[in-house]
């Protein structure tokens, strides 16, 4: 991102800002591709796995004259890019402004259709003017004119990799072993969390300034979450919608379910045991006779899976099939018991407390017994 209408530092930073905002806010992974020496693409990663090469182009200015190129320097360069790696990835656009007019989003949206190939496209200021990339919905709403604030603080959002970050920050409360898959250390810094998260230190740095923005951490002598309840209850927040289930039956008669639970755990890439089912796996289980949960990495090529059918209308099923919502979070911190794999302690105690059924009473068992120093039951 070297070109001479777009850098300042300022500029440089709010641009890849509003770039992890936007992406990861809702669910995407976002890495940056030095390959090519410039430092202004991205590597944009789905929920559902399309990869795209993003170049981002930023000025200060909206004037016509000076985005339009720039805009069309970028969807050239993103295009080699992601022609050089086939199959792997598709080319997009990322533009950021300081001061942009609907006229100029809607200049460079008629641009785009009328010489683009259907790459994927995103205008940025302080608040995303216009985005057209696959699962992401287009800002239909009027763009006035929008100044970017260089003060504006940071937002807490609990996407797929921040609670991985706050797992992380976490781990070392949680006393019982092999409850989590995260190491009992404590960070000095956002670069010590990063590295150790395998994310950006602007990532991290991003999220670290959250915390602080809200006084949710502590720096000193390392970076320590305070006021735990509270967030707690923001982070379970995030998951009160409700996720997509496929109830299914074993295909096998005669044969004790549990064997062919562990069967298809085992065999099957990517299945992990979940919610109430996990936390019995775990030893803190506290509601009896739910149904197993699995999360599975694609719900729609698990209903294909090998000794399984969907249950009908009506039948009793033997286990539920879910999509996880932060696959990241629930994949990083999964532990392995006798044989299989278990959604971690904290994961599992986000999961349940989401199921409307007997999942109050489960989480609140967690709450106030293993996880209670990582709630703020006790400090």
């Amino acid at each position: 991102m070297s070109d001479t209408h777009s850098l300042t530092g300022a500029t440089d930073r709010l641009a890849r800002h509003a770039v992890y905002s936007l992406f990861e806010s809702n669910g995407w992974q976002v890495q940056e591709d030095s390959e090519n020496g410039k430092g202004g693409d991205f590597v944009l990663t789905s929920p559902h796995g399309q990869t795209y090469h993003a170049v981002l182009k930023a000025l200060t200015e909206g004037r016509a004259d000076r985005v339009i190129p720039l805009f069309s320097q970028a969807l050239l360069e993103s295009r080699v890019h992601a022609n050089a790696k086939p199959g792997k990835s598709h080319p997009a656009v990322l533009i950021w402004v300081g001061s942009a007019s609907q006229a100029l989003v809607t200049r460079l949206r008629d641009f785009q259709r009328a010489y683009g190939k259907g790459e994927p496209v995103a205008i940025l200021s302080d608040v995303p003017l216009y985005v057209d990339f696959p699962g992401l919905e287009a800002d239909k709403r009027p763009v006035s004119v929008r100044r970017s604030s260089h003060s504006a603080p940071p937002t807490l959002v609990f996407s797929d990799l921040v609670q991985w970050m706050l797992k992380l920050l976490l781990a070392a409360d949680i006393v019982r072993e092999n409850l989590i898959n995260a190491p009992e250390k404590t960070y000095m810094t956002a670069t010590d969390l990063a590295r150790e998260a395998g994310v950006s230190v602007m990532t991290a740095t991003r999220l670290v300034n959250a915390l602080k923005e809200e006084d949710f951490v502590e720096a000193v002598p390392h970076l320590r979450l305070v006021q735990r309840r509270k967030l707690a209850q923001r982070w379970k927040a995030a998951y009160v919608k409700p996720t997509v289930s496929v109830p299914m039956k074993f295909l096998v008669r005669g044969v004790p379910e549990e064997q062919q639970l562990r069967k298809t755990l085992k065999r099957e890439e990517g299945a992990t045991l979940g919610q109430f089912a996990a936390a019995h796996a775990l030893g803190v289980g506290h509601v009896h006779g739910a149904l197993p949960t699995l999360w599975v990495p694609n719900l729609a090529a698990a209903e294909g899976w090998r000794g399984l059918k969907r249950a009908l209308e009506g039948e009793r099923p033997d286990l539920i099939l879910k999509q996880h919502p932060y696959p990241q979070s629930l994949l990083r911190g999964r532990v392995m018991r006798e044989g299989v794999w278990v959604s971690d302690i904290v994961q599992t105690w986000l999961d349940v407390s989401a199921d409307t059924t007997r999942g109050a009473e489960q989480a609140a068992e967690l709450e106030h017994g293993v996880l209670a120093s990582i709630v703020g039951e006790k400090m």
